[in-house]
């Protein structure tokens, strides 16, 4: 399932978060968000930020009776940006990575490296904005979102600094997943002896630890 993390500013207009933080938090997950509700031009603004891949989705002028849909606009506006940003194709499901599944809404996590790229991305919005359009209503919000998701931001966990695009990021995790599916048909196949995925899963993650937070 996954889990959205709430500023404060987001609680307060969702109303109904779980104040309750999962015991397993520390653990980053693919499928571990963080959220922010910012203000252009009076409207609201949501700000989805993946906690592993640093991954932005942008909704924009958001009204409270759109919250009883927010599951449907949040997954409609993943597959409009994965799309654009060629991390699917047209007719690919996205589940692979992000199986569609209820949002659940939690407190703050208190996440400072995915609250400070959540500013940094409002920062770049709010100036493209203001330079490159004339109101909130003529802005292209699926092009300029993928200009936020191929700016270099870090690659997820690296204890050495090394610079990749969130759109990279996911690109590599699900090449990574396609392979862990293949490794684990290869055991279970009859037509290879002796094959064993266990051993070239321990391989890859190894060598990519955060690999065993992919769920």
């Amino acid at each position: 399932m996954p889990r959205i993390y709430c500023t404060k500013k987001l609680e307060n207009f969702i109303g109904n978060v779980d104040q309750d933080l999962p015991s397993n938090i520390i653990q980053r997950s693919l499928s571990d968000w963080n959220a922010h509700l910012f203000f252009i031009e009076r409207k609201k603004c949501i700000v989805f930020v993946n906690n592993q891949t640093a991954y932005s989705v942008f909704i924009i002028d958001l009204l409270k009776k759109d919250l009883k849909d927010i599951d449907l606009l949040f997954y409609n506006r993943l597959i409009k940006q994965l799309k654009h940003d060629k991390i699917i194709k047209e007719n690919e499901s996205f589940e692979l990575l992000f199986p569609a599944e209820r949002l659940k809404f939690y407190k703050t996590n208190n996440d400072r490296k995915v609250i400070g790229r959540i500013n940094d991305f409002v920062e770049m919005f709010k100036t493209n904005l203001f330079y490159k359009y004339d109101n909130l209503k003529s802005l292209d919000i699926i092009y300029e979102n993928g200009i936020y998701n191929a700016t270099p931001t870090g690659k997820p966990g690296e204890l050495k600094k090394t610079w990749s695009s969130p759109i990279d990021n996911l690109i590599m995790i699900r090449k990574i997943s396609k392979l862990r599916n293949t490794l684990v048909e290869g055991e279970n196949s009859t037509m290879i002896e002796n094959f064993s995925a266990k051993k070239h899963l321990d391989e890859l993650h190894k060598k990519h630890l955060w690999l065993a937070t992919i769920e």
